[in-house]
């Protein structure tokens, strides 16, 4: 499809490490409802050190606004923080350094890293059924709630705009690059 030209060149330059990231244990564990209680705890508090992490390093960045994104509705860390709330945690985490996105393309690149997670979010909740009781605590993966389809369907839009402006596919492929890279060292084995 033409209208889609510059997600799949993204999904393409990132498809490798994104299976990876598939394979990191805790996120198995996570997807198929294994998790214990604190392991999600510390998961959470690793997921809000890295997206305070973006969120840092696209408010520095070039405005996303003329592609019709507002970064600030974006900020997923403060679901983050109300679920390590509504679970007893404190809500406290190292924060990743990310490479600075001096181009608003590299930011597109970025964005469309966190903005894509959201997709496989709702069966993660679910998947904690048995971890969790009720709702507590998946604020972060249900995401947009209602707004999730309008919110992907801008980003999308926002992409291919991007993208059809002269050197800014490259820049969003680096951007998605780096920030991957980010996501996979962070969720490395810890030492110790």
């Amino acid at each position: 499809m033409p209208g889609d030209a510059a997600r799949l060149a993204l999904r393409h330059a990132t498809g490798a490490v994104h299976e990876r990231l598939h394979q990191v244990p805790v996120f198995a564990r996570l997807a198929a409802g294994r998790i214990g209680a604190a392991e999600y705890v510390t998961l959470l508090r690793r997921l809000l050190g890295f997206h305070l992490g973006v969120e840092a390093a696209l408010a520095a960045a070039p405005s996303l606004a003329p592609f019709g994104i507002a970064v600030e509705e974006r900020r997923r860390s403060p679901l983050l923080v109300a679920d390590l709330v509504a679970l007893g945690a404190a809500p406290l985490a190292p924060v990743a350094a990310l490479p600075p996105a001096a181009d608003a393309g590299f930011a597109m690149g970025c964005l469309y890293v966190t903005e894509g997670s959201t997709l496989g979010g709702q069966q993660l909740a679910r998947a904690l059924d048995g971890v969790l009781p009720g709702e507590a605590g998946r604020s972060f993966l249900r995401g947009y709630g209602a707004r999730h389809g309008a919110m992907w369907r801008e980003c999308c839009t926002a992409i291919e705009a991007c993208g059809a402006e002269a050197g800014r596919l490259a820049a969003m492929i680096a951007g998605a690059e780096a920030t991957f890279a980010r996501f996979e060292s962070w969720f490395a084995p810890q030492p110790g």
